[in-house]
């Protein structure tokens, strides 16, 4: 196993042999630093010869390992697809096989790339079984000094600054916010590939219209997301984390949110794989919001317990049980290898 950081770390914590490197991310395959990242991929490959090759799945806007290793490996290649029909071929070549999380992935991918999947499921969540949701909940609580009756939002950034659009969005959420009146406190996670510079660029916009964000910077995201009673970003995956937290937890836990009402941002997810209709929305897992209008009467009745009961039944009567993923990618894996 070889990552970088932050995924070197969760591979650490979790007790497994992991090589850390840090090589150099680029925007472009024509980037000064190109030949530089694949070589050190040619060289990595070179010295683990691998039998098959497993990558994750880095942003459409930028490449480093996932890719170079994907552009030089000469042996079977998967992706691990942990989002609906996205690959980065910004290296000119991508997965021999992409492992989906469901159906609308594979058609996705069929759509998109002409390409096929074979469906796993969402190996990403199937350690959620045996999370103990409520004391997450406890804990992240206690850390923030928040008791158990307060109503907190959290909202969740994404590395997107550079897309005017973004923040506009923050500005309409603010306000939105600063509608549902007292007794309601703001969380602020940024997202991991968000550099220091962009989380102040949130921080200073929450300081700016007077909202004091409790930070949650650190512990896994499944902590920060069972502190809150709303979830909202714009289209992150932590809002389909937090489904699958409802689909798990014993007790309707918090709604998640997706702001996709500016034009620019819409233009992006339709570019990127259509992901304003996704199943989740559609299903009702995630709540989605079309109309900045409407934002501020939909994020306050997201508040209410009628919210969270109807987002945890509708996880528990639309997502499938993902024990068996892990199982299938590696006995999938374990084909390949053999043929």
């Amino acid at each position: 196993m070889v990552a970088q950081e932050p995924a070197a770390k969760h591979f650490a914590r979790a007790g497994l042999p992991v090589r850390t490197v840090a090589w150099p991310t680029i925007k472009s395959a024509d980037a000064p630093e190109a030949a530089a990242l694949r070589a050190a991929a040619r060289d990595l490959l070179d010295d683990v010869a691998p039998d098959v090759v497993l990558t994750g799945l880095s942003t459409p806007f930028d490449a480093s390992l996932d890719e170079a290793i994907l552009a030089e490996a000469r042996v079977p290649t998967a992706l691990y697809q942990d989002f609906w029909g996205e690959q980065n071929l910004m290296l000119g070549r991508g997965a021999d096989h992409i492992l989906a999380i469901d159906d609308q992935a594979a058609e996705r991918n069929q759509a998109r790339f002409g390409h096929s999947s074979i469906v796993v499921g969402s190996a990403r969540h199937a350690a959620y079984a045996s999370l103990d949701i409520d004391a997450c909940r406890t804990r992240a609580r206690r850390a923030i000094g928040a008791s158990e009756d307060e109503r907190i939002v959290g909202f969740f950034g994404q590395a997107l600054h550079r897309l005017p659009g973004y923040a506009r969005t923050i500005e309409r959420f603010i306000d939105a916010f600063a509608d549902q009146g007292g007794g309601v406190r703001l969380l602020f996670r940024p997202h991991p590939r968000e550099d220091a510079a962009d989380r102040q660029k949130t921080s200073a916009m929450f300081a700016r219209a007077g909202l004091d964000a409790v930070p949650a910077t650190e512990g896994p995201v499944e902590d920060a997301i069972a502190a809150t009673d709303v979830v909202v970003s714009l289209f992150s995956i932590c809002t389909f984390d937090t489904a699958y937290l409802n689909r798990f937890a014993a007790r309707p836990l918090a709604v998640p949110m997706s702001l996709l009402f500016d034009e620019e941002i819409a233009a992006y997810c339709r570019q990127h794989g259509n992901y304003i209709d996704f199943a989740h929305h559609t299903q009702g897992l995630v709540k989605p919001v079309y109309d900045a209008a409407m934002l501020p009467a939909q994020l306050g009745e997201a508040l209410t317990p009628a919210a969270k009961r109807e987002v945890w039944e509708n996880a528990h009567r639309h997502l499938p049980d993902p024990a068996g993923a892990p199982k299938r990618v590696l006995d999938y894996l374990q084909s390949v290898a053999r043929a």
